[in-house]
């Protein structure tokens, strides 16, 4: 006979965090400043100028490649003088290092020094040895769109806005299971119980979303959106499934 109880948790949680404010080709191909310092939860905004630019997240050995499931602006074609209205915001997860390259080919930008880092080291697998090794290397870019942060379009808070984002949901679930068997011996019955307690994070939701709210009628900038109600649900749908289906 066996024993099975299941605690399905599902938790938020709002932490207050820094915005840190990066240009991207402003004087020159250069992301400004190139060495950024963030902490966990810090969201790192860039702001473009002419002509042509990307933020792409890279490895460090391949510096002028895209990470698999890394973070991409897209190409934010900006007029003379700039900033272009678009910004492109991630949000950093962890203290690991973050490496960022320009993926316009015209012109080698990412070959040519356009990178940069978010906690690089200062020995070893340094920014400067990054900006080394990407002189050697082949520019590729994404197939797709904007993908892992906001890309934020006509942000000046005089118009309307489109944000693009990418969120993921996952689904915790602590079980307890007590497995028990019964034997007789010589007339004599017995009993065991063996406790034991598992603990699973289960991704149940990805949800890209694209919002256009109406046109602000104040000069305050516009702020980001909540996330997707559908998303919500999908994500508290998930949990459901996956409880019925331990038990």
């Amino acid at each position: 006979m066996q024993f099975t109880t299941i605690n399905v948790l599902a938790l938020a949680s709002a932490v207050s965090a820094a915005t840190i404010k990066v240009t991207v080709g402003q004087g020159g191909l250069v992301y400004t400043p190139s060495e950024i310092k963030a902490a966990v939860g810090d969201e790192v905004e860039f702001s473009f100028f002419p002509k042509n630019h990307t933020v792409s997240q890279a490895s460090f050995a391949k510096p002028c490649e895209p990470l698999e499931g890394g973070f991409f602006s897209g190409f934010v074609p900006t007029p003379a003088p700039g900033p272009s209205s678009t910004t492109f915001t991630i949000t950093v997860k962890d203290t690991k290092p973050v490496w960022i390259y320009c993926g316009q080919t015209k012109g080698n930008h990412c070959q040519s020094g356009m990178v940069a880092a978010i906690n690089a080291p200062t020995e070893g697998k340094t920014l400067a040895a990054f900006a080394a090794a990407a002189k050697n290397s082949t520019t590729i870019n994404p197939s797709g769109g904007p993908v892992g942060g906001v890309l934020k379009q006509g942000g000046n808070g005089t118009g309307a806005s489109t944000v693009l984002s990418t969120s993921s949901y996952s689904t915790t679930v602590v079980g307890t299971t007590t497995i028990q068997s019964a034997y007789t011996s010589n007339g004599v019955a017995y009993t065991t119980a063996v406790p034991s307690v598992y603990t699973s994070v289960i991704a149940t939701a990805s949800v890209a979303t694209s919002i256009s709210p109406p046109a602000a009628t104040s000069s305050v900038p516009q702020s980001g959106a909540a996330a997707p109600t559908g998303a919500v649900k999908a994500f508290v749908a998930g949990a459901a499934l996956l409880a019925a289906a331990l038990v």
